[in-house]
């Protein structure tokens, strides 16, 4: 049984994964509070489901871009798992999850992730039969995203009421949107993308394994200093 952990933001996601697909799902607003909400959350979602820890054989983790503070915690807490378990460790790109979540479509799909700042971690997919990534993760400004879309595509992700109104100035009815409902970021997509890898047994090293940062850090600025 694969157990999925994702805290790429402040929406929190669990999920465990098995053979014939999802068994379990948990997915709520932690805020800042992953250190202190995830291994109860982990605990209840393993006791509606049945099981126990000992039945958690591949631990998988969501990668971001997101939050720094959000992710450290779902990695520390992964390679811990992982590490007293003697357990396989698979790290996905949040991105790659959301998009996947939209499969199939025939339009690019553009997941979003906020970053802070009015800027978003973004990747152009396209999702048919397959997943298929276009072009790296950027982090960018909705006036550079709308720049770069040349026709009608899925946008999904962190779309509050500002983000939907800024992508529909920008491009109007070329931008398209899933239902409220639709726009949640599920867990289980996460999971079922690395339990995949793990049919492939492709892992990753627990010791270098790390996060996808896009976001810059904010500094405060310098004052008083001297000329050189």
């Amino acid at each position: 049984m694969l157990l999925a952990i994702d805290t790429a933001t402040a929406l929190t996601g669990l999920a465990l994964y098995g053979p014939h697909g999802p068994l379990a799902e948990s997915v709520w607003e932690s805020g800042r509070n992953h250190t202190a909400q995830l291994l109860p959350q982990i605990d209840t979602l393993l006791r509606y489901a049945g099981a126990t820890p000992a039945d958690v054989t591949v631990i998988a983790v969501g990668l971001g871009p997101g939050s720094w503070s959000g992710l450290r915690v779902g990695l520390s807490l992964a390679k811990g798992m992982a590490l007293a378990g003697d357990l396989p460790l698979i790290g996905m790109s949040t991105l790659e999850a959301l998009a996947y979540q939209y499969l199939p479509t025939t339009l690019p799909v553009y997941p979003l992730i906020r970053l802070g700042r009015e800027r978003y971690a973004t990747a152009p997919f396209m999702a048919r039969d397959r997943l298929e990534r276009l072009a790296p993760d950027r982090n960018v400004t909705l006036g550079e995203l709308c720049a770069a879309v040349s026709g009608r595509a899925l946008f999904c992700g962190d779309l509050d009421a500002a983000t939907i109104a800024g992508l529909q100035r920008g491009l109007s009815d070329r931008a398209v949107f899933p239902l409220p409902a639709a726009r949640l970021r599920r867990p289980s997509f996460l999971a079922e993308l690395a339990w995949q890898r793990h049919l492939e047994q492709r892992y990753d090293d627990v010791a270098t394994l790390e996060p996808i940062y896009l976001g810059e850090p904010v500094r405060a600025p310098v004052t008083g200093a001297q000329p050189s």
